[in-house]
């Protein structure tokens, strides 16, 4: 049995890690790609798994660079996800886990590519808010990654060894990397896809098992 890391703060994705939102996200996301860039179901798919994780601005002007028809597509998926996110259920063992690790001492936080209100309405809605720390969501120019892991760690106080960032992508973990140790959700991507990105953490299924692979640095 692996001995359990020391860790001060546990850092959460949104999207596919503690809400149930990527399926979702992921059929309105294909769906405005065939619709306006006019590309078929298999490639569209194709195009936003391999960036999911990052902002659907993101997502867009990667795959069609330059395209006038950006700034519509980009504008429609946000209208789409503002008007159904909050209909979409937490994981079924979130609000455990999340209450477990704060009584283990834990700070939990939220590093998301999802705007910062959005996620704190969500939240609000489903009666959770006051379980995190903080909610660091995206803006321009402030992205999930080194901003985000940069701003807790001097915000909070908190050393990057000694925070953990735990999502379902592999965008995520290339993210984390050179700043904080990631734990890969399996969901999108199994333990294969993480292990070929260079991920050698811990892989997981559910994020009750991660109450018992850490434990608190006091």
């Amino acid at each position: 049995m692996e001995e359990k890391k020391l860790y001060r703060a546990v850092i959460f994705d949104f999207d596919g890690t503690i809400a149930d939102s990527m399926p979702f996200l992921q059929s309105i996301g294909v769906d405005i790609m065939m619709k306006h860039f006019g590309v078929s179901k298999e490639d569209a798919t194709e195009k936003y798994v391999s960036t999911t994780g990052l902002p659907y601005e993101h997502q867009i002007k990667m795959n069609f660079p330059d395209s006038p028809r950006n700034e519509a597509a980009i504008e429609e998926f946000e209208k789409l996800k503002i008007e159904r996110i909050f209909e979409q259920e937490l994981f079924p063992d979130a609000e455990r886990t999340v209450r477990k690790l704060n009584k283990m001492g834990f700070d939990v936080f939220v590093s998301s590519s999802t705007f910062q209100p959005t996620i704190e309405e969500y939240f609000s809605r489903k009666g959770i808010l006051d379980l995190f720390k903080a909610i660091i969501g995206y803006r321009p120019g402030f992205e999930k990654g080194a901003d985000h892991f940069n701003h807790i760690s001097s915000g909070y106080e908190i050393p990057l060894d000694e925070m953990v960032f735990v999502g379902d992508s592999l965008k995520d973990y290339e993210r984390s990397r050179g700043f904080c140790d990631f734990i890969a959700v399996k969901g999108m991507f199994d333990s294969e896809r993480f292990h070929e990105a260079g991920h050698k953490g811990r892989t997981i299924s559910q994020l009750s098992e991660i109450q018992e692979i850490i434990d608190y640095f006091e």
